[in-house]
C-alpha cells in the first residue's frame, strides 16, 4: 500500500498513540498465570481453577500483538510480515524447540517404551504448532480417553497462540487496506472486523462446549475471541487517545486524578473476576464457553483499567518478586510441565509433597537458566542484523531437526513392541503364563509381580479390529457412525448358533476371549460396542464421574441401545452375551432412587424381556476397579513392585449394578458370568499375574491378559448356556 495515499494521514507520526512503555500490571498478570497454571498442575485441589492462566495469557497476547500492529499500520499503511513472523521465531521458538527435544529425549531414555509412540507424535505437533488440533482430535476418540499425559501435551496452548500470530497480521492488514479503498476510518472497520470474530467466536465456544466440551477446549476456533478481546481493549485505547487529542486535551492529562477511582474500581472488580475462576472451577467447569468470560474479562479490565492510567491501577503488582515471576513465565510454563510428569518413572514412585516442592523449585531454577540463556539471546543477538527471512528459515530448520528426532521416535517404538511381542510368544508357552498361573496345583512363585514382561504397548489395546467381520445390511446407525458388524464363523454350518456380542468399551476389552470361543463354537456373531454407553433405556448422566448431560452424548446412547433392544427382540438370537462399565456410567430415570435400584428397573423392561423371549443372555461381571493404582504406569513407577499397586478387594471389586440386577431377577435365561477370582483372591486385586500386567490403562484390561483366561472364559460362558 501506498503511503502517499491521502486517507493515511492518520498514520501521521503526530497522531497520539497508547504508551508502549513497560507494563507492569501485564507482566503480573502473567506471574499471576503461570502461577496459577503450575499450582493447578502440581496440587489441582489447591487452586482448581488453575487452568484459566492459559485464558489470561491469550487475552494478554491478544492485547499486546493487536497495539504492535496497528501502531505499525498507522505509522506505515502495511505490516512487515516477514519482520513479524522472523521477530516471533526469535522470541518463542529457541526455548520451545529446547524444552520439546529434552523432554523427548528424556522421554526415550526414562518412559517404558508403550509412551514412546505417543510422546513422538504429540513433539512432532507441537513443534509445528498443531498440537492443541491432535488433542482435540484424542478426547473424541474414546479409546484415547484414558491415554497418559506427555510431556509436550501442555503445547497446546503455544499451538493456538501460534496460529493467532499467523492469521492476526493478515487479518488486520486486510480490514486496514479495505477501510482506505472505501475511505472509512480504519480504527472502526478494525473494531467491527475484530467485533464480528469475538461475537463469532464466543457463540461457537458456547454451542461447542455443551455439545463437546473435551474437544472444545483445545479447538482454535473456541478460542479467537479470548485473543479479539484483548484485541478490541488495544483498538479502545487507540480511541480514547484520539478523543483525547480531538479535545486539546494533553497526553498526560487524561490521566487525571478523577480517573483513578473508576478505574481501580475497574480493575478491582477484574482481579476478583481472575481469583473466583481460579478457586470456583473445576474439571467439571462447562468451559471454555460462557464461563470462561470471566476470566477473559476480569483480565480484560485490569488491562484497560492499565491502559487509560498508564500505569498499574491496582497496588502491589509493581513488587519485585512478582515482575521477577512474570518475566521469566514464558520458559517456566515450558519447564514444568515435562518436569511433572517424568518425574514419578525417574523416581519411581508417584509424586509426594517433597517430590512436586522440589519440581516447582527445580521449574523456577530452569526457568531462569533458559531466560538469561537463551530467551534473551535468541530475543536481541540470534541473526542480528539479517534478514527476517532467514531468522524464519533457521527457525523452520530447526523445527525440522526436532521433528526428525521424533520420527526416529516412533520407529524405535515399533521395534521395542515386536521385541516384546516376541518375549510374550515365548512365555506364553509357560504353565504360569497370565492367568494359567490361577489354576488350581499351579505351583507359581511370585504369581503376583513383578512382571516378566512389558505388555504395554498398543498391540494390548482393547481396540482392534476383529477378523471375519463386515458392515451388517441391516445397520444400526447413530449420528452417521454404523455400530453392527457381522462377523460368520460358521464355516457353512447349517444349525450355527447366532451370538450377539454388545456393550461398552468393557465389553471391548473381552474380545479376544469372546471371538477365540466364537471360532471354536462356529457362532455367526453379530458385534455392536458403543463406547461410554450403557444399556439402560433411560438417560446417562454421567461417565467416570464426569457429568455428560450434553444432548449428542444422551441421544447417541439412548438411540443405540434402543436399537440394539428392538433387533435383539425381532431376530430372537440364540445368546446374548454383555457387558458394561455400568459401576461408573451413572443413569437417572428421574426417581432419585439409588442407582442399583434403578438399573434393577431398568434390566427388567429391557434384559428380562430378551429372556423371555427365549433368548438366553449372559452378562459378564465387570472387571475390579484400579482405583487409578493397579495401573501399569504405578507398576513402573514403583521399579516393579506390582504388590505396592495392589487394591483392596472391597474397594476395587464393587457392585456391577447391571450384572447384580440380572442375578438377582433369577431368570432361567439370565445369567452371570463372574471372573472375579482371575483378578482378586480374598484380600486384594492385582496389578500383575502371571508376570503379566493385568491392565492396559486404568480401567481397560490388557490383550495378552484376556488372551491368558480366555480357557476360564470358555468354560464357564459354556456351562451357564449349554447347546450354545
Amino acid at each position: 500500500m501506498s503511503q502517499q495515499t491521502p486517507t493515511l494521514a492518520v498514520s501521521s507520526p503526530a497522531t497520539p498513540k497508547p504508551s508502549g512503555k513497560f507494563r507492569t500490571d501485564i507482566q503480573a498478570l502473567r506471574a499471576l498465570a503461570v502461577t496459577a497454571v503450575v499450582i493447578n498442575h502440581l496440587w489441582p485441589w489447591l487452586l482448581p481453577g488453575g487452568y484459566v492462566g492459559v485464558d489470561i495469557f491469550f487475552v494478554i497476547s491478544g492485547f499486546l500483538i493487536t497495539r504492535h500492529l496497528v501502531e505499525e499500520l498507522r505509522a506505515t499503511g502495511r505490516v512487515r510480515l516477514a519482520t513479524f513472523y522472523g521477530r516471533r521465531m526469535r522470541r518463542l521458538l529457541p526455548a520451545a524447540l529446547l524444552v520439546a527435544v529434552v523432554s523427548t529425549a528424556a522421554s526415550w531414555l526414562i518412559q517404558p517404551y508403550s509412551r514412546w509412540l505417543d510422546v513422538a507424535w504429540e513433539t512432532i505437533a507441537a513443534v509445528f504448532y498443531g498440537e492443541n488440533w491432535l488433542l482435540a482430535a484424542k478426547s473424541i476418540d474414546y479409546s484415547a480417553d484414558h491415554e497418559m499425559a506427555t510431556p509436550v501435551q501442555h503445547y497446546w496452548s503455544l499451538s493456538v497462540e501460534e496460529q493467532f500470530y499467523l492469521v492476526w497480521p493478515l487479518l488486520l492488514a486486510g480490514a486496514f487496506l479495505l477501510a482506505l479503498r472505501l475511505r472509512k476510518a480504519p480504527l472502526r472497520l478494525l473494531s467491527a472486523t475484530m467485533g464480528t470474530v469475538f461475537v463469532l467466536s464466543l457463540a461457537y465456544s458456547v454451542y461447542f462446549t455443551i455439545d463437546s466440551k473435551n474437544e472444545a477446549y483445545f479447538v482454535t476456533t473456541t478460542r479467537a475471541w479470548e485473543f479479539a478481546a484483548g484485541g478490541l481493549i488495544a483498538l479502545a485505547t487507540f480511541a480514547l487517545a484520539g478523543r483525547a487529542t480531538d479535545r486539546g486535551v494533553q497526553s498526560s492529562n487524561m490521566r487525571q486524578p478523577a480517573l483513578r477511582r473508576p478505574m481501580g474500581l475497574l480493575a478491582g472488580a477484574g482481579a476478583v473476576a481472575l481469583f473466583a475462576s481460579l478457586v470456583v472451577f473445576d474439571e467439571q467447569t462447562l468451559f471454555p464457553g460462557a464461563m470462561a468470560l470471566i476470566p477473559v474479562l476480569g483480565t480484560g479490565a485490569i488491562v484497560l483499567a492499565g491502559s487509560v492510567l498508564g500505569r498499574s491501577a491496582l497496588p502491589a503488582v509493581g513488587f519485585g518478586p512478582v515482575q521477577w515471576l512474570g518475566d521469566i513465565s514464558y520458559s517456566l510454563y515450558l519447564w514444568h510441565w515435562p518436569l511433572i510428569v517424568l518425574a514419578a518413572p525417574l523416581l519411581g514412585h508417584e509424586l509426594r509433597i517433597r517430590d512436586k516442592l522440589v519440581i516447582g523449585v527445580a521449574s523456577i531454577g530452569l526457568a531462569m537458566l533458559t531466560k538469561r540463556f537463551v530467551e534473551d539471546p535468541g530475543r536481541s543477538r540470534l541473526f542480528r542484523n539479517r534478514k527476517a527471512r532467514v531468522s524464519i528459515f533457521a527457525g523452520f530448520g530447526a523445527m525440522v531437526l526436532a521433528g526428525a528426532m521424533a520420527v526416529g521416535m516412533v520407529f524405535s517404538a515399533g521395534y521395542a513392541e515386536q521385541l516384546q511381542q516376541q518375549q510374550l510368544a515365548l512365555l506364553a508357552k509357560s504353565p504360569c503364563y497370565g492367568a494359567a498361573s490361577l489354576n488350581e496345583g499351579a505351583a507359581c512363585p511370585g504369581k503376583y509381580g513383578p512382571p516378566h514382561a512389558l505388555n504395554i504397548g498398543r498391540a494390548e489395546s482393547p481396540y482392534f479390529a476383529v477378523s471375519g467381520c463386515r458392515s451388517a445390511t441391516d445397520q444400526i446407525r447413530v449420528q452417521g457412525v454404523p455400530y453392527l458388524q457381522d462377523c460368520d464363523y460358521s464355516g457353512g454350518k447349517k444349525d450355527a448358533k447366532t451370538v450377539w456380542f454388545i456393550g461398552d468399551s468393557h465389553a471391548e476389552h473381552w474380545k479376544v476371549a469372546f471371538f477365540d470361543l466364537a471360532r471354536k463354537q462356529q457362532w455367526k456373531v453379530r458385534l455392536s460396542l458403543a463406547g461410554g454407553c450403557s444399556l439402560a433405556d433411560v438417560r446417562r448422566v454421567a461417565f467416570m464421574d464426569a457429568p455428560r448431560l450434553d444432548e449428542k452424548s444422551q441421544s447417541r446412547c439412548l438411540d443405540w441401545s434402543g436399537q440394539v433392544s428392538d433387533k435383539i427382540m425381532k431376530q430372537r438370537p440364540d445368546l446374548v452375551v454383555a457387558s458394561t462399565f455400568s459401576v461408573k456410567e451413572t443413569i437417572d430415570d428421574g426417581t432419585g432412587r439409588d442407582q442399583l435400584s434403578q438399573y434393577r428397573s431398568s434390566v427388567e423392561r429391557r434384559i428380562a424381556k430378551w429372556g423371555r423371549n427365549g433368548t438366553r443372555v449372559v452378562v459378564v461381571r465387570d472387571s475390579p476397579l484400579t482405583l487409578g493404582k493397579s495401573t501399569p504406569g504405578c507398576v513402573i513407577n514403583n521399579k516393579g513392585n506390582a504388590l505396592a499397586c495392589a487394591t483392596p478387594r472391597n474397594k476395587a471389586l464393587v457392585a456391577d449394578p447391571t450384572a447384580k440386577a440380572v442375578a438377582e431377577l433369577g431368570h432361567a435365561n439370565l445369567k452371570v458370568l463372574d471372573l472375579s477370582d482371575q483378578f482378586c483372591d480374598d484380600a486384594r486385586c492385582y496389578a500383575v499375574t502371571g508376570g503379566l500386567f493385568v491392565f492396559f490403562d486404568n480401567n481397560h484390561l490388557s490383550k495378552s491378559y484376556v488372551e491368558s483366561l480366555a480357557p476360564v472364559f470358555e468354560r464357564r460362558l459354556l456351562s451357564l448356556a449349554p447347546g450354545a
